[in-house]
């Protein structure tokens, strides 16, 4: 690997970092998803600073070129990335759901209260009217 591509991803690794940092300070991201993206930041600056590392594990794993190796890690990556927003999208849906059948019934209620407040309204009314006749 040359020396400008090692030192590219090294600046790229922790202009992500810092990127990301400031996105959490300015709370327009959640810390629990942020963590996935510090590992990632992280994973880029080790594997920029130390790139022996997907030859010895490529090695290891009979896999003939480390960028099928790269390759593979990042898919691997997204496809948690992927399942893990999966996941909050489908909790998220439920929340919405349960929220919307809550307000609907909220709105019910109070529709009907309204009711019974005029038909007693209306029949005060009445009686009042009634006793003046009297």
């Amino acid at each position: 690997m040359s020396v400008v591509l090692r030192v590219g991803l090294i600046v790229v690794s922790v202009l992500t970092l810092i990127f990301i940092t400031r996105k959490v300070r300015n709370a327009q991201v959640r810390l629990e998803d942020s963590i996935f993206w510090f590992c990632v930041a992280g994973l880029l600056l080790i594997l920029s600073i130390f790139p022996q590392i997907f030859f010895v594990i490529s090695d290891f794993a009979g896999i003939i070129s480390p960028a099928n190796l790269v390759f593979l890690v990042f898919i691997f990556i997204l496809l948690i990335l992927g399942f893990n927003l999966s996941v909050h999208l489908s909790q998220t849906d439920t929340k919405l759901k349960e929220l919307t059948q809550q307000l609907a019934i909220e709105k019910f209620e109070r529709y009907c209260n309204d009711r019974e407040m005029k038909n007693e309204d209306s029949s005060d009314q009445t009686d009042f009217l009634d006793n003046d006749k009297a």
